[in-house]
């Protein structure tokens, strides 16, 4: 039968879809760690969704628990801009639209949509060395074992399933670029769900990276080959920015919240903004149950969250950033003043926020026996990222560079070395009795999502499994804001009597993963927000798995 919940001796694997879900499995029963475990099932990921994931993916962060020490150290693998990037690479146009990101988040259009799409909307890809600094840094098996069962399974073929929906939708910037027809479709058709899909130009850089190492992804003979195709389609990537690039690993962002101790990625991740939401909630007396004022009092948090992320958050290496002060409970405690002293006061303005999608993100979480936790987000950025692959290798890029504002002059705009601004926020919480470890993807709503989910985990004491599946809310600087179906009627009819604007939708965010060992027994949980299913080719669904 379907479950949320798989509980283990040996460890967990919570991740999507359910076949690389699998795949982490196994590592852990052949000897594995949660970090073996965890790279191998991102590599799967990448090998059957590279809609949402990729070796060339933009961005990987991770929290990392190792479980001798009980240390937790956060890996930054978000893929600079390349050198050569300046503040007026894009023209910038009126807006023309209000349905894309560029439109959406920086209230302009961009001339070809070049940050978007294409050779200029790359960045350094920054997802591999993610993977490949936590296998080095704490992996337990060889690194060629732990890429085997991707080649095996790119060796064997899979269903498009769910992938043939994605080429369809993106079917026409897919097709700008032949290299991606040539990759994604068979003789230039569009593939059906049923049909077998062979990546063999991706049996071959998989086989390269075996070999010789995930480092040869840009210091080698692969780093190369992605430089100078990029450069010779008109980008401005080069071979220096691939070779000097180096992912970080440095102590994570901390903050205490009602007892327990939450760990998140350093910017320009957003678990900066997910950890700054739960201090300014820490502030306020919560309901104990989803009544109209605790969704109120959530809402009116995200609002004053996003308004602070939006004005300040940038590359700390390039931008002043008052990390410190955001994170102080004197400031948070005056950010909530007014909703202390009117709990019931509804804030409408649209401020005039100066800012800066959620398909091409995935998120898993792994645990095992020793205590070791991995929660790691990793990204193309919007489906299929550039739409661009690099010919001959089978790798598409993520679109890193759609995460800068293309316009000059803002905080986060566009400059040569600077890392983007993303909303991917892995977090891992210490509890008395256990550690958890979870993340979603779901663009600018996992921020929400996540504060939700501890506030959870920490107050009420929920599994990893309840808080994934809890309902949610988002809202960003203004109204209206999103309530998750499911929430009854009469809440969404009190926030209106409040004076809120309240639209429904049947999700908020994407499947939200969290894996938990617990240090008194050494055993492991995992829990999703959508079940497991049985049948391995069904790649619509996320799964979490295990050794038993």
């Amino acid at each position: 039968m379907p479950t949320h919940e798989f509980e283990s001796a040996i460890g967990v694997v919570a991740a999507n879809p359910e076949m690389p879900a699998k795949i982490g499995n196994e590592i852990l029963t052949a000897g594995g760690n949660a970090m073996d475990a965890a790279v191998a099932t991102a590599l799967a990921c990448s090998m059957v969704r590279p809609s949402a994931c990729g070796v060339g993916g933009y961005v990987g962060a991770a929290l990392i628990r190792e479980g001798r020490s009980g240390k937790i150290w956060a890996v930054d693998g978000n893929g600079p801009a390349p050198l050569a990037a300046h503040p007026h690479l894009y023209e910038v146009l009126p807006q023309a639209t209000d349905r894309g990101i560029n439109e959406n988040e920086y209230f302009c259009s961009v001339k070809d949509d070049a940050n978007l799409l294409g050779p200029l909307a790359v960045s350094v890809p920054g997802q591999m060395s993610a993977l490949g600094i936590i296998h080095e840094r704490w992996g337990r098996l060889p690194w060629a074992q732990v890429v085997a069962p991707s080649q095996q399974l790119l060796a064997n073929g899979f269903p498009y399933d769910d992938l043939a929906r994605s080429i369809r939708v993106m079917e026409v910037p897919l097709r700008r670029f032949p290299a991606s027809v040539a990759h994604l479709m068979s003789k230039g058709q569009l593939p059906r769900p049923d049909e077998i899909w062979h990546r063999p130009d991706m049996e071959r850089t998989l086989a390269r990276l075996a070999q010789a190492g995930w480092r040869d992804f840009y210091e080698g003979e692969i780093g190369r080959t992605i430089a100078d195709q990029v450069k010779a389609a008109g980008g401005i990537l080069t071979r220096e920015d691939m070779a000097q690039y180096r992912p970080r690993v440095t102590d994570p962002l901390s903050i205490n919240y009602h007892g327990a101790k939450v760990h998140g990625a350093i910017l320009g991740n957003g678990s900066f903004s997910a950890l700054q939401g739960l201090l300014l909630l820490s502030s306020l007396t919560l309901p104990d149950s989803d009544t109209v004022e605790y969704w109120h009092l959530l809402a009116e948090v995200l609002k004053l969250t996003w308004r602070d992320r939006l004005r300040y958050l940038a590359d700390p290496r390039f931008v002043s950033v008052p990390q410190d002060r955001l994170l102080d409970p004197d400031y948070t405690a005056g950010r909530v003043a007014t909703l202390v002293d009117f709990p019931g006061s509804v804030d409408l303005r649209v401020p005039n926020m100066e800012v800066g999608p959620g398909a091409g993100t995935l998120h898993l979480s792994s645990a095992d026996r020793e205590g070791n936790l991995v929660s790691l987000t990793f990204s193309q950025g919007n489906t299929f990222g550039t739409c661009f692959t690099v010919p001959g290798t089978g790798i598409i890029l993520g679109h890193g560079m759609c995460r800068l504002d293309p316009r000059p002059g803002r905080v986060n705009s566009v400059a040569g070395g600077k890392c983007p601004l993303n909303n991917t926020s892995p977090l891992m919480v210490s509890l008395p009795d256990r550690q958890v470890a979870i993340g979603l993807p779901g663009g600018r709503m996992i921020i929400a999502a996540m504060i939700r989910a501890v506030q959870l985990l920490v107050d009420r004491g929920f599994s990893s499994a309840q808080a994934t599946q809890a309902r949610r809310l988002h809202v960003a600087t203004a109204e209206p804001l999103t309530l998750q179906d499911g929430e009854s009627q009469a809440v969404a009819d009190g926030l209106t009597a409040l004076g809120h604007k309240v639209n429904r939708s049947p999700s908020v965010g994407g499947v939200m993963h969290g894996a938990e060992y617990f240090p008194a027994t050494g055993r492991t949980r995992a829990g999703s927000s959508e079940p497991v299913v049985s049948r391995q080719t069904d790649y619509r669904h996320m799964g979490a798995s295990g050794g038993h």
